[in-house]
C-alpha cells in the first residue's frame, strides 16, 4: 500500500473518530428536540353507548373534526359513570349527576384541556341531591336547582351555585315551593339570571299519577339573587307552561338582556289547552310583556317543539315533531323530529333543508348541540343510519352531513 494511500485512510480514520465523539457528546450533553404533542383536537364530543340492561355509559372524546371522519369512544374517551347531563362554562366542561343508576352520590366533575391538549380532570364537588334543572350563569358560575322525590319534603326546592374556574360548590339555599302552588308538585323548567334576579320558570304535576291538570298558564317565580328568596310569582293564560319534565330549557335570554318562554304543552304532559307560542319578559320589566306573543300552532304543520336551543341573534334551533297520542293525550315519545329555525323577532320558522332524517331525541330532555362560526352542529340518530353530526348553515338553513359516531346517540358537543 502507498504512503499516499495510507495517509488517506488515516485522515479518514481520524475524521470518523471526532464525528463519533462529537455524536456522543451532543448526547449526553444536549437537550434533544422536543416531540410535537399528538394534536387530539379541541372539540369534545359525549357518546352514549348501550351499556345492557336499560343502562347507558358516557365517554368524553376528543376530535380535530366534527364534519369528517368516525368518532368511536372505544379505548379513547374518559369514562363517566351513572347517569349524567353536561354542559360548557368558559373552558370547563361539567359532568354532572349520580354515580350510579339510581343517581346516588351526586358529583360534578370539570374537565378541561392540559398543557398537552388533552382531556384532564380539573376538579370535582359533591352536592346533596342531583340537579333537575342546570344552567350556566356565565363563563364563572354554574347553577341548578334540585326537586326531592320523597313526599315528606318535596315542597322544597335547593337551589345550587358553582365557581367555574376552581370547580368548587358555592351556594346551596333551599327554598319552600309552597307560594308557587299549594296542591300538585312543582317542577322547574328553567333558570336564567338577570338583573340580580333569578327568573324559574315550571310547571305542575300530579303527585300521585304525574298527570298535569293545570295547563292553561305560564308561571314564572322570580327570586332575588345570589339569595334566592322567593319574591314574586308572574303568570300569563295566553299560553300554558314553559318546557316539559326535568327540562332546562324552558327560558330563553337573549342578547339585549329579554327573556323568553318556551312553550309547546305537549310534550311529557297529559293534555294540552292553549296554544304553543313565546312569551316575553322585557329587560328591565318583572312582568310579561302584554305587546308580544307568538304563537305557533298557525305556522308550525301541526308540530310542536320538543327540544330548543337558543342560536343568538333572535334565532332559536327547535326539534319539532307531532305528538303521538297514547293513553289519552299523554306524549312522552320523542320521536319522528325535524329541525328548524325559529326566529323570535319576525316571528317565523324557516324548514332545514339537506335531507336530514327524521329521527328521535337524544335520550334526554335538552338538545346538545354547538354553536361555531355561523354554523350549528346538531347530532342526529336516524332509524336506519345510526348517528351523525350534522352542520347546519344558520343564514341559509341548509345542513351538510358530517361526522359519523359509534354509539347510541351524542349527550353533548363542546369545544375547549
Amino acid at each position: 500500500m502507498s504512503d499516499m494511500v495510507q495517509k488517506g485512510l488515516l485522515i479518514l480514520a481520524i475524521l470518523g473518530l471526532g464525528l463519533g465523539m462529537n455524536s456522543c457528546s451532543k448526547d449526553k450533553n444536549e437537550t434533544p428536540d422536543p416531540i410535537d404533542p399528538v394534536d387530539l383536537g379541541r372539540y369534545v364530543v359525549v357518546v352514549r353507548e348501550d351499556a345492557g340492561g336499560g343502562q347507558t355509559t358516557d365517554y368524553l372524546v376528543q376530535t380535530t373534526s366534527l364534519t369528517s371522519g368516525t368518532l368511536a369512544s372505544a379505548n379513547q374517551g374518559v369514562k363517566q359513570t351513572g347517569k349524567r347531563m353536561y354542559a360548557q362554562a368558559g373552558k370547563t366542561i361539567f359532568s354532572v349527576g349520580g354515580s350510579d343508576a339510581g343517581q346516588g352520590s351526586p358529583t360534578a366533575v370539570g374537565y378541561g384541556l392540559d398543557a398537552a391538549n388533552k382531556l384532564s380532570q380539573k376538579g370535582s364537588f359533591t352536592f346533596e341531591k342531583y340537579f333537575d334543572v342546570l344552567t350556566v350563569i356565565d363563563d364563572n358560575t354554574l347553577a341548578g336547582i334540585q326537586i326531592p322525590r320523597a313526599t315528606a319534603d318535596n315542597r322544597t326546592a335547593t337551589f345550587y351555585t358553582a365557581n367555574v374556574n376552581n370547580v368548587t360548590l358555592t351556594g346551596q339555599v333551599k327554598s319552600s315551593l309552597a307560594p308557587l302552588f299549594k296542591e300538585d308538585q312543582v317542577w322547574p323548567s328553567g333558570l336564567r339570571i338577570r338583573d340580580n334576579k333569578a327568573y324559574v320558570s315550571y310547571y305542575l304535576q300530579s303527585r300521585t299519577d304525574l298527570s298535569t291538570s293545570f295547563t292553561d298558564t305560564a308561571y314564572v317565580a322570580i327570586y332575588s339573587y345570589p339569595a334566592f328568596t322567593l319574591e314574586k310569582v308572574i303568570k300569563d293564560t295566553r299560553t300554558g307552561p314553559a318546557g316539559s319534565s326535568n327540562s332546562s330549557s324552558g327560558l330563553i335570554k337573549t342578547e339585549n338582556g329579554d327573556i323568553y318562554t318556551v312553550s309547546s304543552l305537549g310534550y311529557t304532559f297529559s293534555q294540552r289547552t292553549k296554544p304553543a307560542g313565546f312569551l316575553r319578559i322585557k329587560n328591565g320589566e318583572t312582568v310579561f310583556d302584554p305587546t308580544y306573543f307568538f304563537g305557533l300552532d298557525d305556522i308550525s304543520n301541526n308540530r310542536r317543539i320538543y327540544f330548543s336551543q337558543y342560536l343568538g341573534n333572535g334565532l332559536v334551533l327547535a326539534e319539532m315533531g307531532r305528538f303521538p297520542f297514547s293513553g289519552g293525550q299523554w306524549a312522552y315519545e320523542d320521536v319522528n323530529l325535524s329541525p328548524v329555525i325559529i326566529d323570535l323577532n319576525a316571528k317565523t320558522i324557516k324548514e332545514i333543508t339537506g335531507d336530514i332524517p327524521a329521527h328521535a331525541g337524544q335520550g334526554g330532555l335538552t338538545l346538545s348541540l354547538l354553536v361555531e362560526n355561523g354554523k350549528v352542529y346538531l347530532p342526529v340518530t336516524s332509524y336506519t343510519e345510526g348517528t351523525y353530526i350534522w352542520e347546519i348553515d344558520i343564514a341559509t338553513a341548509v345542513a351538510k352531513k358530517g361526522a359519523r359516531v359509534e354509539g347510541k346517540y351524542v349527550a353533548g358537543i363542546f369545544k375547549l
